[in-house]
């Protein structure tokens, strides 16, 4: 017989960025592998749609557009009102914001697994310690302890499925953009790399959302070689097959970046006011992080702020050409 407590139909909801999404796929698919028979219930934004509505492990998609068609508080009980109609008996919020609180408060769901901080309190009903010297997947994954299951260390690796199957050996992809300013490594920095790069005779690639047009606008015009320039002209599909076509991706602490760790492209990744110790850093094996360590104001946010704080920049600035091209040749197997 079965447990009538067992969990049957379980929501997860995750509405922020696509890097936090991205990170999100381990818990999503260890609910799948190890409870199939569980009814699984995905609560996202339209990013997290188009990332993950053709990954298999989803039942059901639920799309709240907080920033847009769903904003303001009567949108926010209308979504209520939807979920409630799934009969959801248990929810998983690796996402911490007040919001998502109510919505799981709400949702009808008798067991509420959320993190133990201040001001989640009122909304779960099992709540755990967010260990902060843990990465943010185990930070995730460690929402499954109340439901039993027992993971495996290749639990740990987001994965998203491709249709592509081909790697372009020699071809290098570069994303420049980040929502948040001190993130982004210098333009100067990204120009003298693509120029090093091109003499090496290896292809490049540009790679960013429409945002990003002006600034990989003048790194192109700095860096003055043939290149490939993809920013803006994929959808969110489109760029998970082109990441996965590459040899390399060199890149800020951005959402491409987690989504080259989700198809097993090797990565250079470049980290300014944030740090790996908070957990965001690429997981897999085949990652280089460049940062200027020891440097006495890192990390200055969780986030980045959009300026320097301290006015020097030194996280980033510190941070050559020269730096990132022997990180990249090493990732490639050249002379490093």
């Amino acid at each position: 017989m079965k447990n009538p407590n067992e969990p049957r139909r379980v929501l997860v909801i995750q509405t922020a960025f696509l890097g936090d999404i991205v990170l999100t796929i381990p818990l999503i698919r260890a609910l799948k592998k190890y409870r199939p028979e569980i009814e699984l219930f995905f609560l996202t934004t339209p990013v997290g749609k188009s990332l993950l509505e053709d990954q298999h492990s989803i039942d059901k998609i639920i799309v709240y557009d907080k920033k847009g068609e769903d904003k303001g508080s009567v949108s926010l009980f209308r979504k209520i009102k939807e979920i409630k109609k799934y009969h959801i008996d248990t929810v998983l919020s690796p996402h911490r914001s007040f919001r998502s609180g109510i919505i799981a408060l709400l949702s009808g769901a008798k067991v509420r697994i959320g993190y133990n901080l201040p001001y989640l309190i009122p909304f779960y009903t099992v709540r755990l310690k967010r260990h902060k010297d843990m990465h943010e997947i185990d930070r995730i994954l460690s929402l499954l302890k109340p439901l039993n299951l027992k993971l495996s260390a290749d639990d740990r690796y987001p994965s998203l499925k491709t249709k592509n199957t081909i790697r372009h050996q020699g071809v290098i992809g570069i994303a420049p953009g980040s929502v948040w300013g001190t993130k982004q490594w210098t333009e100067e920095g990204y120009a003298g790399l693509i120029k090093q790069l091109h003499e090496k005779g290896y292809g490049i690639v540009l790679i960013g959302s429409s945002s990003d047009k002006k600034i990989t606008d003048r790194i192109k015009a700095v860096a003055g070689v043939e290149l490939n320039d993809m920013t803006g002209k994929t959808d969110l599909k489109g760029l998970v097959e082109l990441l996965s076509s590459l040899t390399l991706l060199v890149t800020n602490d951005n959402g491409a970046m987690q989504v080259a760790q989700s198809v097993n492209t090797p990565i250079v990744a470049i980290f300014g006011p944030t740090v790996p110790e908070q957990g965001f850093a690429p997981i897999r094996p085949n990652t280089i992080v460049l940062e200027n360590e020891g440097l006495y104001c890192r990390p200055c946010s969780a986030h980045g702020p959009m300026e320097c704080p301290e006015g020097h920049f030194l996280c980033m600035k510190a941070i050559t050409p020269d730096v990132v091209f022997r990180a990249a040749e090493k990732m490639l197997g050249g002379d490093a």
